[in-house]
């Protein structure tokens, strides 16, 4: 899961990519500040339910997804995720835009 912001000024969204698609079926969801693409029927759902639950639990802290410190965003993403050793989440600053 990678967390990418457009510019400095712009909103942040969440955007998951899943490979172990073997039906070659295209699946693309998007919703409030995220893209999931790609995955089996199960992964992708599994996706999508978390992005959904991080915006949800962002929405906890009275903050916008743009607004999360570094702290914050990892102290939710440990409360979502289920300790999925395949799903990774990578703060902007771990990620070259």
């Amino acid at each position: 899961m990678s967390y990418s912001r457009k510019s400095s000024s712009e909103n942040i969204v969440l955007l998951g990519l899943a490979f172990d698609n073997e039906d070659n079926h295209k699946r693309i969801t998007t919703g409030e500040n995220f893209y999931i693409l790609g995955g089996s029927t199960k992964t992708h759902d599994n996706l999508v339910e978390k992005v959904m639950a991080f915006n949800e639990t962002v929405k906890t802290y009275g903050k916008k997804i743009e607004d999360l410190s570094k702290t914050e965003f990892h102290e939710i993403v440990k409360k979502i995720d289920d300790k999925n050793k395949k799903l990774f989440w990578f703060y902007p600053d771990q990620v070259n835009l």
